[in-house]
This record gives C-alpha cells, structure tokens and sequence, in this order.
C-alpha cells in the first residue's frame, strides 16, 4: 500500500512539471499594438500571484483607517489620484496587468478607472469600469456597489457624485439628475473652481457636467447590473485574485459545455 502511494505520488509530481512547463501566452500592448509573447505556465503562476500578494499588501495598507466601504473608497481613489500621475502625451501607453499602472506610476483615463475597480474588489468593495469613445465626454468612469446601490466614481480627476441629501448617488439619482460634483474632500465643484481640476479639457462649467451626462445616460441600471454576470460587467476587476480567477474559469468552462 505503502509502495503505491509513494509511485502516485511521483507519477503526481512528475505530471504537475510536465504540465507547470508546457508554455502559454501573455499580451502586452504598446500604443494599442497588442503583442503575444510565450511564456512557461508555471512563470505565469509565479507572476500571478505575485501580483495578488502585491495588491493585498497595498490595499490593506491604504484601507487599514478606514472605517466604512465609503471610506474605502474614497481612501483608494484619494491614493491612485495622488500616486498615479496622468500619462504625458509623448509618453508610450502600455496596456499590460493593471499592477503595471502602478509600477509605472502614469496612467491613462480608462487605466485609472480599470485599476481602480481592481483595487476596490480587492477592498471587498464589488466595482467594475466602462469605457467610452465619445470625444466629447469623460472616458471612462468606475462602477461600484456601497449598501445594496450602485454609484459611480471618476479617480482620473478625483470627482465623486453626490445627491441632494449629501450622499454618494445612486444609479438612478444620476439618471433623475439628483447630483452634484464634488471632489474626494467633499468640496464642491462649479464654475469657479471647474478649471483646477480640468485645466483645458472643458471651456465652461456646463460642458463638464454635459460630458459627464453623456456617460450617465449610457450607463446600465441597477437591475441590469444585477442581471449580468460579474465577469461580463467590463473590465477584469474580478480576476485578479486566485479565487476569482478559478470562478472565472470555471464559469467560462460551463458555458462552453452548455
């Protein structure tokens, strides 16, 4: 008995190197030309959970005040606006891992808001982010749930939104125009004080909150968002830690046999 638990054992470790050797794929993207380059499947791992110990290390270092999810968020997005700088234009976009964001310390709107909603699921805070191509309004916007509603945050100019009664709308507040800018210090926002936020992106204080509308008016309700799989939300908030990740797998596993 003795003599086969030991060869199972070996044929076990034998087959796990031959698997853990076997190559798989990673992407980068450079200026929005994606390369795929190999790499050995257990080097992948290695740098997988590398980068979830990375992210649980710096979340419970930036959250460990807080005393809320509120607080959480706000704490996060106050230490991406003022630790991620905002990616110069002569400078190339690398589209990696959301960590690279980080490493580089320079991000672009979407990237801001994509590493955002990693780093408030990561918080215990469910977020994802959307993106949009409409020149003509903010980029990206990240997405997240604080007592049973959803919201929305801007980390890439540090702007929250709140209702008439002080607090972080809700999806429907901001579809019913029940909101006001303000900024990560509950300061508010208006025309006076528009342009030391936005520089020249916007010529007055009404086409900041038009920009603004045009994402508010494409954004999902609540109940849609409660109707969609967490992994088909936008982004990869939700798989890039190992136990979302197996979630993710295993979900996509189901729908291909289905």
């Amino acid at each position: 008995m003795k003599n086969k638990l030991f060869f199972l054992l070996i044929l076990i470790l034998l087959s796990s190197i031959v698997v853990l050797n076997k190559t798989s794929t990673q992407l980068i993207g450079i200026n929005f030309k994606v390369s795929e380059y190999e790499v050995p499947l257990y080097l992948k791992l290695y740098n997988f959970y590398g980068r979830h110990l990375n992210y649980d290390t710096l979340i419970n270092r930036i959250t460990k005040n807080s005393q809320s999810n509120q607080d959480k968020v706000i704490h996060i997005t106050k230490w991406l606006n003022n630790n991620i700088q905002k990616l110069p234009k002569e400078v190339d976009i690398v589209d990696s891992h959301p960590l690279t964001i980080i490493e580089r310390r320079m991000g672009t709107e979407d990237q801001f808001s994509d590493l955002l909603s990693v780093m408030l699921v990561y918080a215990g805070v469910k977020s994802f982010f959307l993106n949009t191509k409409n020149n003509k309004s903010i980029e990206a916007l990240t997405y997240f749930e604080l007592n049973g509603n959803w919201s929305i945050i801007d980390p890439y100019y540090g702007i929250m939104f709140l209702n008439s009664k002080g607090k972080m709308a809700s999806l429907r507040d901001l579809k019913e125009s029940n909101w006001n800018l303000f900024t990560l210090d509950f300061e508010p926002i208006d025309m006076k004080n528009f342009k030391n936020i936005f520089n020249n992106k916007f010529d007055s204080f009404e086409k900041v909150k038009e920009s603004y509308m045009t994402q508010i008016s494409s954004a999902p309700s609540k109940e849609v968002i409660l109707l969609t799989n967490k992994f088909d939300l936008g982004g990869r908030s939700f798989i890039q830690n190992p136990f979302g990740r197996l979630q993710f797998l295993f979900s996509r596993l189901r729908k291909d046999i289905i």
